[in-house]
């Protein structure tokens, strides 16, 4: 048993789709999770927000749409004003720019509807770790994004972001760990970390999906953009 799954007190989780049926599916399986705790459900913004400010949820799990609302919108408005709040979109929409949006907007994870449940515990445990996670199905679309993005990008480095830099910020944009990004770089996980640090420190950043949404930004502005801005 590793680290995540010792976790001390329960996973406190708030489900928000417009989908009756999803939501009671979710619900049901969720339930069933010893470390997992289902404080309720949502259809509609206004229901999230009270949810949210009557249970304060650790994870909050969003379609990417709710209603007529935007999921990506929501997205934003909860992390402005519950910043320790995790976010994991669970959604049916496997969209490129739909996925950067929610990169954008602070999301710690994307999951595709049809997961494994094994793999949406695992997801919201993650989550709640403060780790970022992409459903494998889109990790194949990002490294071509991130690649193409690179090899376009490599001659018009940001002032406060080397190439090296760089090339950290795409693999944790993919979501990869510490020791993930050692073994791709042949280093050991407290070098990764310390650059990391480095890194956050310039960047005036402290989270994960943080740099991510930095590297995501700077991909479309790689001249002059010199941070992001961030929850305090």
């Amino acid at each position: 048993m590793d680290q995540l799954t010792r976790l001390r007190a329960p996973i406190r989780v708030l489900l928000i789709d417009d989908s009756i049926l999803t939501l009671h599916g979710l619900k049901t399986f969720l339930s069933t999770v010893p470390h997992i705790e289902i404080l309720g459900i949502a259809r509609t913004p206004s229901e999230a927000f009270d949810a949210i400010q009557a249970h304060q949820p650790n994870v909050v799990m969003l379609e990417a749409r709710v209603g007529q609302a935007s999921g990506i919108d929501v997205c934003k408005a909860m992390r402005e004003s519950h910043p320790n709040i995790g976010v994991l979109f669970f959604t049916a929409h496997d969209d490129k720019e739909l996925l950067r949006a929610a990169i954008m907007a602070d999301a710690h994870g994307y999951l595709l509807k049809g997961a494994a449940a094994e793999a949406v515990a695992r997801s919201i445990e993650i989550v709640a770790s403060g780790r970022a996670i992409m459903d494998q199905q889109l990790t194949q679309q990002v490294i071509t994004w991130v690649r193409d993005g690179a090899l376009a990008g490599q001659e018009r480095i940001s002032y406060n972001c080397s190439k090296d830099d760089r090339q950290l910020l795409s693999l944790v944009a993919l979501g990869k760990t510490n020791k993930e990004i050692a073994q791709e770089l042949n280093l050991v996980p407290r070098v990764v970390a310390t650059r990391l640090q480095k890194i956050y420190k310039r960047l005036k950043i402290s989270r994960r999906s943080e740099a991510a949404r930095y590297y995501v930004q700077l991909e479309k502005d790689p001249h002059g953009r010199e941070g992001v801005s961030h929850q305090n």
